[in-house]
């Protein structure tokens, strides 16, 4: 079978991952998307993945940026924020080694990001961005189905605890007045 193609636009900003390391492999399989493929599907996988370094302040995008892929942290920290009116704000979540963020754009590249993603120190992250998994999905259709099962359900619990701290928030303000 031929090797995948790589999109011209992702390798202008993301190195492919040339020597697929046991490392990168292994933080594929810890990642909950992934973590039901077997390892001949992982190293597949890692064929897609695209690898950047990005500087201290450095925007990985910005909110409503037009979205086109999630990012799996290497190395680093990543501050999540959400301007509101323009003010810049404290980062509402901070992510580490092994976790993602920006998933939601390999469903729905026509959303708008809902926060911006900065990196708070030196980083290193993988991308794995919609038309490379759309290349999988018709491929490799069982292990498409498995990624975007995973993929589901990680959207799915964010539903779920988006939607618990709603109600925080509201019997919070229902016990204020």
């Amino acid at each position: 079978m031929s090797s995948p193609s790589k999109s011209i636009l992702w390798a202008q900003f993301f190195n492919p991952k040339k020597n697929k390391s046991a490392g990168t492999i292994d933080l594929l399989k810890e990642n909950l998307l992934f973590s039901t493929l077997n390892n001949k599907e992982l190293i597949y996988l890692s064929n897609f993945v695209y690898e950047r370094t990005y500087e201290a302040n450095e925007n990985i995008f910005k909110q409503n940026d037009r979205g086109f892929g999630m990012y799996i942290i290497t190395r680093g920290l990543i501050g999540i924020k959400q301007e509101h009116t323009g003010t810049p704000s404290d980062y509402i979540l901070t992510l580490s080694k092994g976790e993602f963020f920006g998933e939601l754009s390999l469903i729905d590249t026509e959303a708008l990001r809902s926060a911006s993603a900065t990196a708070i120190e030196p980083c290193t992250l993988i991308g794995l961005f919609k038309p490379d998994l759309m290349e999988i999905i018709e491929r490799k259709p069982n292990m498409g189905i498995k990624i975007l099962l995973q993929l589901a359900q990680v959207l799915g619990q964010r539903l779920v605890e988006t939607t618990d701290r709603i109600s925080e928030l509201e019997n919070e303000k229902l016990r204020n007045k």
